[in-house]
């Protein structure tokens, strides 16, 4: 059952660009014989309404394609700085009237999209700035930002090209309001495991899994446990350590920090 979040001014904003050096035009590529851009469209329409999805891609002409995807599967596309993507996110909001997004990112055709409305259900009940979760596995995650804490520290960061790493910016508690949200579920929890789309072999093994399923990709609990009866060579184990400072040629800092 799809749910319509239109009039709460909640929206679910997809970063992507067709820009990538480790896997070129990764949102067009071929997953059981739809792009993977669609794949996150349909995996978000299992729980959200189609009018509450926005793109938000660059002006840069290469991402033409994007527009032109998302035009026909009539979702709302929003263009702009290709850098500065927490200023991108702000224009567009200030485009739909969203007063909170979900952050999503177009690499990640297995987000888990009740565990997206569970955080919007926590966040919204905690009045949070900032809710994220690192309990799921890399790629099947999302953050909840509320628009009037993103605004504001837009103003006050010192790099905005940086921001395309958003997360690191905003998961700061001494700046916002910010609150890890744990998974209820323990089977859920298995954040070593890695199913975004960053690289090659992050393709494939997304392809086996729609494979072993069909085109029908079902709940998280189903995807892990069919990971865990893999071989281990044939799955993706990340080093769960935080790496938040070694994004080389960023700079995270706010202009209030000591220097």
């Amino acid at each position: 059952m799809q749910l319509n979040l239109t009039n709460s001014n909640f929206k679910i904003f997809i970063a992507v660009r067709m820009k990538s050096e480790r896997l070129p035009r990764k949102a067009l590529l071929d997953i059981y014989g739809k792009p993977l851009i669609i794949r996150l469209f349909r995996r978000l329409e299992e729980v959200f309404d189609i009018k509450d999805l926005v793109v938000c891609t660059s002006t840069n002409p290469q991402d033409d394609e994007l527009q032109k995807i998302s035009d026909e599967y009539g979702i709302n596309c929003f263009r702009g700085s290709e850098l500065d993507v927490m200023g991108r996110f702000i224009e567009a909001a200030n485009n739909v009237n969203a007063r909170t997004i979900a952050r999503v990112t177009g690499d990640n055709p297995l987000t888990d999209p009740k565990i997206l409305k569970d955080m919007f259900d926590y966040h919204i009940k905690n009045k949070l700035e900032y809710t994220y979760t690192n309990d799921l596995p890399v790629g099947t995650r999302a953050e909840i930002i509320d628009i009037n804490a993103l605004i504001r520290i837009h103003k006050e960061i010192s790099d905005p090209e940086s921001t395309e790493y958003m997360t690191h910016v905003l998961k700061r508690p001494d700046k916002l309001k910010v609150s890890e949200y744990h998974v209820p579920n323990p089977e859920l929890r298995k954040p070593e495991f890695s199913l975004t789309v960053d690289s090659l072999s992050d393709l494939e093994l997304t392809r086996r899994i729609y494979d072993a399923f069909n085109g029908n990709v079902p709940d998280l609990s189903k995807i892990i446990k069919w990971l865990e009866w893999q071989p281990k060579e044939d799955i993706i184990i990340l080093d769960t350590q935080d790496n938040t400072d070694s994004v080389s040629g960023t700079d995270f800092s706010y202009k209030s920090d000591p220097l």
